[in-house]
Parts: C-alpha cells; sequence; structure tokens
C-alpha cells in the first residue's frame, strides 16, 4: 500500500498517472478490504479519461466501500451498476467475474440474498466457461466465488453447501485471498462448528483466524464478525458471563452496519438470557429483527432471534407468548434451532410426559445429524419424561447421553429446561453408574443444581379434556365440539365441568386463556 502510495504522490507531481494506475490495476483485489478510502481518494485524484469507462477500475471504487474503515454499504451500488453497463462480450473474463462476485458482496451486505446468489451464480458461470483466465487470476477467482457463495448459503440456512464451500475457501485463502476475506472464510467456519455443536472445532477456526496477522483495525471490522459472534457464545456457554464486557463490545462494534449485525444482536440478547435477564435480551432482539427488515429471504438468522425470543418469555413465565412462537415454527437444516425442545420443555413441566416424547421424535429420527448444540437437551427431556412415566432405564440411557454431550462441549451450566428436583434425581443415579472422567467432573459441579422453572397444573386433564381444552382455543361452542369429537353436547358440557375445575376457572374465557399459557391448542402428534 505504502508503494502504492509512492506512486500516487509522485504522478500529482509530475501529472502522468498511467503508472500509479497500472499499479492500482494490479494490486486493488488484496488491498480493497483494508484500505477502502485510500484507494477511492488515489481514484478521486486521477484523470477522468483514465478511469470512468474502465469497468475493472469501477469495480475496484465500488468495491472499496466494503472495508474496514468504511461504513457505507449502499454506496456501493450505483458505481456497480455502472460498471455493469460497460460491460461488453470483449471484456475480460476475470473482469466480468471479478466484478459479479463483488457485486454479489455488496448484496449480501444489504441482505438481498437472492440477488446475491443471482450474482455469484453468473460469476461462476464466467469462471466454469471456455473463456481463457490466466492461472494466477483464476485461483484467487474461485477462492472468491467459494466464499462469497458459502457466506450467501449460510446466511440463508444451508449449512452444508456453506460448509463445503468455506473448506475450499479456507484451502486456498493462505496465497490467493486478502487477510480480510481469511478473517471472514474462518470465521464462518468457526460459526457453522458453534452452530453443529462442535465447540472444539469452532474455537481451532476463531485460533485460525487470530492467526492470520491481520491488523487490529482488521480483527475489529466487519470481517471477523463471525469468528467474535463465535467466540463470545463458546465463551459463555463454557465459562458463562464473568468478564465478557470487552469481547461483547468488540463484537458490537464489528458486526454495526454490516450483515453480521442481525446475529450480532441476537449474541447480546444470548447473554442477557443466559445470565437471567430476559427484559435486556427481548431489546436486543427487537433490535435484531429490525436490523433484518427488508432482508430477502430473512434466513437462519430469523430462526435464531425467534426460538430465543420463545426462550425469554419462557423465562418470564408467559407461556402463552411463547407457544404463539413455537406453534408453527419450522426448525433449520440439522435443527440448529430446534422448537421441539421447547415444545418438549414446555409439555413437560405441564405434566404431559408423553406429549413430551412426542415433540422431540423428530429429533431423534434425525440423529445424529441433528446438531449437537442442542441434542443434549433433547436427551435431557427424553431423560426426565422417561423417569416420570417409571421408565428408568431409559431414562438412565437418554440422561448418561446428555452428559457425555455436555461434558464433550465442556458447558458451564447445562440442563436448564427440566426442575432441578428432576435433574437431581438423574444426576444420584447417574452418579452410581460407571462415568468417563470428564462426565463425572461435570456431576460433581452440577451437585445441588438450582433451576427455577414455574410448575403448570394441566397435569390431571385427560387426553378428551385436553382435546376439548384446544377447542376451546380455536373457537368452537359445545355443539361444534361435540361435532369434531364425535360426542354428545352433554358429554362435552360434563368435560367442560371438570375442566374448569382442574384449572381453577369460573368461565369459558379464563378456561380459553389458561389453556393458551399452557400451551394447549398445540396438538402434538406421532405425525
Amino acid at each position: 500500500m505504502s508503494t502504492l502510495q509512492r506512486a500516487f504522490d509522485a504522478a500529482r507531481s509530475s501529472g502522468d498517472f498511467t503508472l500509479a494506475v497500472d499499479e492500482l490495476r494490479e494490486g486493488w483485489p488484496l488491498l480493497v478490504s483494508a484500505f477502502g478510502a485510500s484507494l477511492r481518494t488515489m481514484l478521486d485524484s486521477t484523470p477522468a479519461e483514465l478511469w470512468h469507462n474502465d469497468p475493472w477500475l469501477i469495480t475496484c471504487y465500488a468495491s472499496s466501500f466494503r472495508s474496514a474503515d468504511t461504513d457505507s454499504r449502499t454506496a456501493s451500488l450505483p458505481y456497480f451498476e455502472a460498471a455493469l453497463a460497460l460491460i461488453t462480450p470483449e471484456t475480460p473474463a476475470f473482469v466480468r467475474a471479478t466484478l459479479h462476485v463483488r457485486y454479489a458482496a455488496a448484496l449480501r451486505s444489504l441482505g438481498r440474498l437472492n440477488d446475491a446468489l443471482a450474482a455469484i451464480s453468473v460469476a461462476s458461470s464466467i469462471a466454469d466457461s471456455h473463456d481463457v483466465i490466466p492461472l494466477a487470476r483464476r485461483i484467487p477467482l474461485t477462492a472468491e466465488i467459494a466464499l462469497h457463495r458459502g457466506a450467501i448459503a449460510l446466511h440463508g440456512g444451508d449449512f452444508d453447501r456453506a460448509k463445503a464451500d468455506f473448506r475450499l475457501a479456507g484451502s486456498l485463502a493462505e496465497t490467493n485471498l486478502s487477510v480480510a476475506n481469511q478473517l471472514e472464510v474462518f470465521g464462518c467456519l468457526a460459526l457453522i462448528q458453534l452452530l453443529m455443536g462442535d465447540f472444539e472445532h469452532a474455537l481451532s477456526y476463531v485460533a485460525r483466524a487470530e492467526s492470520t496477522g491481520a491488523s487490529p483495525a482488521l480483527r475489529n471490522s466487519r470481517f471477523n464478525s463471525p469468528a467474535l459472534i463465535t467466540e463470545l457464545i463458546v465463551t459463555i456457554m463454557q465459562r458463562g458471563g464473568d468478564g465478557l464486557g470487552p469481547l461483547a463490545t468488540r463484537m458490537r462494534d464489528a458486526t454495526a452496519n454490516s450483515d453480521w449485525e442481525p446475529l450480532g444482536l441476537y449474541a447480546h440478547a444470548f447473554v442477557e438470557l443466559f445470565d437471567a435477564r430476559p427484559h435486556e435480551g427481548l431489546e436486543h432482539l427487537r433490535h435484531a429483527l429490525l436490523a433484518l427488515d427488508g432482508w430477502q429471504p430473512a434466513g437462519f438468522v430469523d430462526a435464531e432471534i425467534r426460538g430465543l425470543r420463545a426462550a425469554a418469555f419462557l423465562q418470564l413465565g408467559d407461556s402463552g407468548a411463547a407457544w404463539d412462537i413455537l406453534a408453527d415454527f419450522t426448525p433449520t437444516q440439522h435443527h440448529t434451532v430446534c422448537p421441539g425442545r421447547l415444545v418438549a420443555h414446555l409439555r413437560f413441566v405441564t405434566g404431559d410426559a408423553r406429549g413430551a416424547l412426542d415433540a422431540i421424535r423428530d429429533c431423534e429420527v434425525l440423529g445424529d445429524a441433528h446438531s449437537s448444540r442442542n441434542l443434549a437437551d433433547i436427551f435431557l427431556i427424553k431423560g426426565a419424561a422417561h423417569l416420570s412415566l417409571g421408565s428408568e432405564e431409559q431414562s438412565d440411557v437418554a440422561f448418561d447421553r446428555a452428559l457425555r454431550l455436555a461434558a464433550r462441549n465442556r458447558m458451564h451450566s447445562p440442563f436448564r429446561l427440566v426442575p432441578s428436583e428432576v435433574v437431581q434425581d438423574m444426576l444420584t443415579r447417574a452418579s452410581g453408574r460407571s462415568q468417563p472422567l470428564e462426565v463425572g467432573a461435570l456431576i460433581k459441579r452440577l451437585d445441588g443444581l438450582t433451576v427455577l422453572l414455574p410448575t403448570r397444573d394441566s397435569q390431571a386433564l385427560s387426553d378428551r379434556e385436553r382435546a376439548i381444552a384446544r377447542e376451546l382455543v380455536r373457537g368452537s361452542n359445545s355443539a361444534e365440539i361435540a361435532e369434531t369429537l364425535f360426542i354428545s353436547v352433554n358429554t362435552v358440557k360434563s368435560h367442560l365441568k371438570s375442566i374448569y375445575r382442574k384449572l381453577g376457572v369460573t368461565s369459558r374465557v379464563e378456561a380459553i386463556h389458561k389453556s393458551r399459557e399452557l400451551g394447549l391448542q398445540v396438538d402434538i402428534t406421532h405425525d
């Protein structure tokens, strides 16, 4: 960069910019992420006839707005559109492909994921065409395409495709990507490992990002956002919330005004909920949803936000609000966001152990393909449900699996989804069995665990009464309930009296409200 700066200083003195522009043509792809503002200054000082009709240099100018020293995400678009308008069949293939790659990155920064995917697909088709691209440009271009295609797939929730692309980009990164792009590649790989529940590999990729030799400015920029988000979430899950202030501040500043901002706000909310501050967490999640406004599509971050909002309402004891979120919630790929575990939690604390087991049935079918980030909770609830049903052997097997998963990731405070007395019963049983050393240490650490969960009083409702309660929530009258359930109106009225008594209510309105609060409007079935 200093060499390029000297060339432009000399050009301004002599009035001849030819050599300086040639230097810029060659070097800008590796410099633009860190020195965007400086490159714009150089081009602004260059005579218009030398670059205003050159799509390669206009691409440089447009790309400079996505840099560590520039916050604007929209200013680049008119320049990209100007460069696209200058493209002809004679324009070199690497110029056309690079233009579309950089355009895709700009669109992705704005959350226009569908448009970004279209642009990166054009770049990929040019790179794969019969047009000759010199090897020295082809390999860096391949790495950049993989990086940005992976980032689009990651935001969209296709973690398998994202991992494949990032691994390709990572294998080429050292000699073919700028340091800024290396940070994003390894940070995104770390984030995927976090989402899949492999904390050890997630932290190894964070360390890989740290080893790139990036400047402090880059390490605190949008390019390092995925690594900082991953480090923050893993740290709180393994060590708790003490001493997270500086890391949280770095993460907040790095993600601001970038496509990582919604996920950064989610991470802040996660910290608040872990420390039992649900109101503060919900405020961060509100800002996260605002930051997602206009995204096409909203992607996996929207699911992460919805799942954490449901968890926040559960902390506040507002089961009705949680059910409103969970009722039509589709899990993400590999259940990285798993609404089933929260549905199962609500079923269990309302005394419906069989309903809890039904709620996690899809998770069990997924097996090892299920994200282990949430799998410890799945086996915890399974163990608790079987224990309450008297199936002690099945409970022991499930709880041992939960212990091993939690110990493998060195989780600081797992097992918050069932009441502490149930966890203590399972811990006491587990301590009497032969366990690996790390599991034994976890059992000792969890001894005396206190988890305060509100108890619910729907456990006395029979299956028929639950079905009638659901019909009440749907707004059905007694005659409609009788027709739907193939029973007489008098039988419905008899069941309603029993429901009112068991729920501690005196009217249909109160029964509907209590049924919603208990989640009885959601019918969990084997299908």
